[in-house]
Order: structure tokens, then sequence, then C-alpha cells
């Protein structure tokens, strides 16, 4: 028997309203919840089967299974962290409330008698360039840009742009 997982963190929805969703899919078949999340009308709904098509898309990556073949085992809803606001209220006062979130952790499990087999990893040689060694083709156009360069290098160092303007007897030369 072979785990799928998938988490999500920091949903800006109470852990309260995400719990009845969740309650709805535990230990069901992925078609059904799949089902059933289409019909309920919580807004958490569309979040939570598309944390359960990730959870199938990861056991497809590293198992060959089927979608059919897997059960929601556990599906877990934690509180996050709250996000402290404030409301304004009469004669220039304010009342502080909370923003909730929550964490959702999703465990997909295979059905009784499946066997299931684990997919080989493929190792794709990657073609790498080795940049130390690289040589330098000189053009025409090349050549005479860097003949161009170097002259204007020479033309502003003289002239004290490179290093700073040079005073001279309170004069500051310029070229």
């Amino acid at each position: 028997m072979i785990e799928a997982k998938a988490k999500l963190k920091n949903l800006r929805m109470s852990a309260k309203k995400v719990r009845l969703v969740a309650d709805a899919i535990r230990s069901v078949e992925v078609d059904v919840a799949l089902d059933r999340l289409q019909v309920l009308s919580q807004k958490s709904a569309p979040i939570v089967a598309k944390l359960i098509k990730s959870a199938v898309a990861n056991a497809n990556d590293r198992y060959d299974v089927k979608q059919e073949d897997l059960v929601v085992k556990t599906i877990i809803v934690n509180k996050g962290m709250d996000l402290k606001r404030w409301r304004p209220a009469a004669f220039g006062r304010a009342h502080p409330f909370r923003k909730h979130s929550c964490h959702i952790e999703l465990v997909l499990d295979t059905k009784e008698g499946v066997k299931v087999v684990a997919k080989e990893k493929k190792k794709e040689a990657i073609d790498t360039v080795d940049l130390t060694k690289t040589d330098k083709k000189a053009t025409g156009t090349d050549v005479k840009d860097d003949k161009k360069f170097n002259k204007q290098n020479a033309k502003q160092k003289a002239a004290g742009f490179m290093s700073g303007a040079k005073k001279d007897k309170g004069k500051v030369k310029t070229g």
C-alpha cells in the first residue's frame, strides 16, 4: 500500500469552515470525493478539490496508479496563524479582530488488493558548458569596438572622469 501526500499552508479561511468540507470526504474514494466537492456549496470545496487533484498527481508521478484505485486516507485541518487587524468603531475608537487561516494535510492511499509498482527514475543526460574554457572569436566588428572602447577609456582617464575630478589650484579639469 502506497501513500501520496499533499499539503496546503496558510489558507486564508477559517479552519472551522474547512473542516466541514473535510469531514464530507474523509475515508472516501477519490472519484466519489471529487463528485461530492462539486455539489457542496462551501467556499472551501474547490480548494480541497484542487488539493486532492494535486495528491493524485503526486501519486501518478511516483507510482503507476490510477485515480480510481485511490482512497482519501486522512485529511487534517489545523489552525494557522491569525492576522491581527483593527476595525474602526464609534467615537474614534478601534476594535480588534482576527483574520483566521488554516493548514490542510491530505494523504491518499490505495484500495485493498491493488498492486502498485514504483516508477523508475529516469536520469537524463544534461549537456553542460564549461564557461572557463570558452574561446572568444574575434570578428572585425569586435576588434573595432574594442579599439574604440580603449581610446575612449584612455581619454576619460586623462580627463579624470574614471577616477573622479582632479582639482588643480581650485580649478576643475574637464575634457
